[in-house]
């Protein structure tokens, strides 16, 4: 295993105050981000802290940790990876309302719609907008910069690192993540123990 995603949700009910709730949310990814490096590297929590600046990053014994970090939250659920592959970028997003293919071609450059259109059927499972929507947000988070147009996420069909999903129908959610390389990956949701999920690689990541 090179990388450990751990999941939770803030408790019923959620708070009304929207600030309050942005802030709870917040302390959640960070504890989980720490307690996922510390199980990761087999080490004592007390050995690591983290940054500040944006986006965050991990610090063992107060310099910065061989980790990749990434942190994403959707409704009242955060996710924090931490991998020894880096840089990582990863978003999960609630996937209960539908999208209609108006949504979808917002999200795309003309290429990458000419792509996605004469991909085998069942190529992405579920509804495509979510796992693309999913995917490009972690690509931002890997570029380390937010995305507002299709070019900005570069070619989602010719991908040179590695990137991949991983559907949590229990959850509601749809799980992007990507790195420089394939990823051994381990999931803990709340309390539960740790296990090896099998991650559904991206059609467009060109392997090489």
């Amino acid at each position: 295993m090179n990388t450990l995603i751990l999941l939770d949700r803030l408790p019923d009910p959620l708070m009304q105050d929207g600030f309050a709730q942005r802030e709870a949310l917040k302390s959640l990814g960070r504890q989980l981000a720490l307690q996922a490096a510390s199980q990761l590297m087999s080490l004592p929590l007390r050995h690591f802290a983290m940054d500040s600046d944006k986006p965050p990053f991990l610090l063992l014994e107060g310099a910065p940790a061989p980790l990749g970090l990434s942190i994403s939250h959707s409704g009242p659920w955060v996710a924090a990876a931490v991998s020894a592959c880096r840089p990582l970028g990863m978003d999960i997003e609630q996937t209960a309302k539908p999208r209609d293919a108006d949504d979808l071609a917002e999200l795309l450059s003309a290429d990458e719609a000419a792509w996605l259109a004469e991909l085998p059927e069942n190529s992405l499972p579920g509804d495509p907008f979510w796992r693309i929507w999913t995917l490009k947000e972690a690509l931002g988070k890997y570029h380390g910069r937010r995305w507002e147009t299709p070019q900005q996420t570069g070619s989602i069909h010719q991908l040179e690192h590695y990137a991949a999903h991983l559907a949590l129908p229990d959850s509601g959610l749809m799980l992007a993540i990507t790195a420089p390389a394939a990823l051994d990956c381990q999931l803990q949701c709340g309390q539960q123990k740790a296990a090896r999920v099998k991650l559904q690689p991206w059609p467009g990541y060109q392997r090489r």
